[in-house]
């Protein structure tokens, strides 16, 4: 289960929010205007994020409920998120291998 989670997962409205899960438990993301870096782990009770810290900037279309994410359900194409609460948060779709956007870069 865990391999079907490998890669990079971006917000439907919004491609620079997005969270790259690697092999190595390393979690890469963003809302779309601040940076988040923490780790995931298979837990018995599902996909699990560990808390981070992220900077506090605005930006237009930001998708604030990405770093709210403390456990992921892939689906296909697509990655359910929810929160500490158990409330589903939304849905991130599958990013196809090529080029990716990283913040501040043109």
């Amino acid at each position: 289960m865990t391999q079907e989670l490998i890669g990079r997962w971006t917000a439907e409205t919004n491609e620079r929010a997005f969270l790259e899960f690697t092999e190595d438990g390393s979690l890469h993301g963003s809302d779309g205007a601040n940076n988040l870096m923490t780790s995931w782990s298979a837990e018995p009770e599902g996909l699990m994020i560990k808390s981070s810290m992220m900077t506090l900037k605005a930006a237009p279309g930001m998708v604030t409920w990405v770093p709210k994410a403390r456990r992921v359900e892939p689906d296909g194409d697509r990655l359910h998120l929810f929160d500490a609460a158990e409330n589903h948060l939304g849905d991130l779709h599958r990013q196809l291998p090529g080029p990716t956007h990283k913040l501040g870069g043109r």
